[in-house]
């Protein structure tokens, strides 16, 4: 824990979520898809998924393997040192894979339906007999998720290439309110919590481990309290011995030893809690990447309702009361500059992120980032601290993940060199 803190990375500390996106999810995905003269319907639901997880390994890693990525089997070629693709290639690839998959699952010759193993929109009020509403809204729903997706992975490169402008005008346009727009249509994995059992992944990493050892950063402290941001204690507990929201700066934690549990402020049970669900996809997140697309290619939304409308929706999430937030301390105005608006929505996304999409969070941090602001890493106050024990200079922050020792081992002439985690970033970052 310590070493992550101060940046300090290894390659096999990777292994794991490489192998759980490769060796399980992908795998098992492939064999979904690989049925779809059987199900249709379940097929395309794969396919969405499987964009999803790419584009994440993508956002996280850059270049990875895609074409040749499951074919290891023997039945496939055996190729179990697969080539690596660009990044930007691999999303070109994945923005032809999602819109496939979105009109197989609207085409109307698709009446196969899914069923309640679809764990995402399967859940029915009985499940042993659902309604024909609720398998329509199933299959609509991921319609909804896959051209969330869509919009994802055509904005999150626009800044880095504005020319996908058309391509977001004509996704908005042509499927209109078919996006993820509220709560029930949540991209979500519920969990029941169970004791060691059914646990949300994150809480039974740590609990199994060494326990609560999530503190509140300052970086998003401060931020919050200089906007007067009622969320912080909702997303916080307050410190057991004063009674305030108390949390350190990033990695500090070994400069803070004599600090007890009572010190300071733990994340609350909306961000850490053994039946809280898996986010993969907010309405609030879709909302925040509308209103960007408005701002930066002028689609047929609204910038500003649309803004405030994803702010909303989060306040509402959680719970947090919104009073006047939106009038007094956080106003959007559409006749600022770009770099203006998009540092507003580029704060109160990494805020909604907190505790619910910790790393869209990151990666969104890194995006918004941009060589005309330095909204999080530059400036004369940026929200990004080095840690006091960093293995990265001053002001330096990582851009990536390691590719793990897996790979390193059995990939050897295929996986890409790199000096460390801000070597090669992410193509679309700035």
């Amino acid at each position: 824990m310590l070493d992550i803190e101060r940046y300090f990375f290894e390659p096999v500390d990777f292994n794991t979520d490489w192998s759980y996106c490769y060796l399980q999810a992908l795998s098992d995905l492939a064999f979904v898809i690989e049925d779809a003269e059987n199900n249709q319907a379940l097929a395309a639901a794969a396919d969405i998924l499987s964009v999803h997880i790419y584009q994440n390994l993508v956002d996280h890693y850059g270049d990875i393997p895609y074409s040749a990525s499951l074919s290891g089997d023997p039945s496939k070629g055996g190729n179990i040192a697969p080539e690596y693709e660009g990044g930007k290639a691999v999303y070109d690839k994945l923005v032809a894979r999602v819109a496939a998959a979105v009109a197989t699952m609207a085409d109307p010759v698709n009446t196969d339906l899914l069923g309640a193993e679809d764990m995402i929109y399967g859940n029915y009020a009985d499940p042993t007999d659902p309604t024909d509403d609720e398998l329509n809204t199933q299959k609509t729903n991921w319609i909804r998720f896959g051209n969330s997706i869509h919009l994802k992975l055509l904005m999150r490169q626009s800044v880095a290439d504005p020319s996908v402008s058309a391509a977001v005008i004509s996704l908005i346009n042509s499927q209109g309110n078919l996006f993820i727009e509220d709560e029930s249509q949540l991209a979500r994995i519920r969990f029941q919590g169970e004791t060691g059992q059914n646990w949300n992944p994150m809480y039974a990493r740590r609990e199994q481990g060494v326990g609560q050892f999530y503190i509140a950063s300052n970086s998003v402290l401060e931020k919050m309290a200089e906007l007067s941001d009622p969320r912080a204690r909702v997303i916080f507990d307050v410190a057991e011995k004063t009674g305030t929201l108390v949390g350190i700066d990033q990695g500090d934690i070994v400069n803070q030893q004599s600090l007890g549990a009572g010190d300071v402020s733990f994340p609350s049970s909306l961000a850490y809690g053994p039946a809280n669900d898996v986010i993969l996809t907010s309405h609030w997140e879709v909302m925040f990447l509308r209103a960007e697309a408005d701002m930066r290619f002028g689609t047929s939304d609204d910038e500003t309702e649309l803004f405030n409308d994803a702010v909303t929706a989060h306040f509402a999430y959680i719970g947090a009361p919104l009073g006047d937030y939106l009038g007094t301390e956080v106003i959007y105005d559409a006749g600022e500059s770009t770099d203006a608006k998009s540092n507003m929505i580029g704060i109160q996304k990494w805020i909604s992120f907190n505790g619910l999409q910790e790393s869209e969070g990151w990666i969104e941090a890194r995006r918004f980032d941009t060589p005309s602001a330095r909204l999080f890493t530059g400036g004369a106050s940026p929200i990004f601290k080095t840690p006091s024990r960093s293995q990265l200079p001053d002001g330096v922050f990582p851009v990536r993940y390691l590719y793990p020792q897996t790979e390193l081992d059995f990939n050897t002439k295929s996986v890409p060199v790199l000096s460390g985690v801000t070597d090669k970033p992410v193509f679309w970052d700035n």
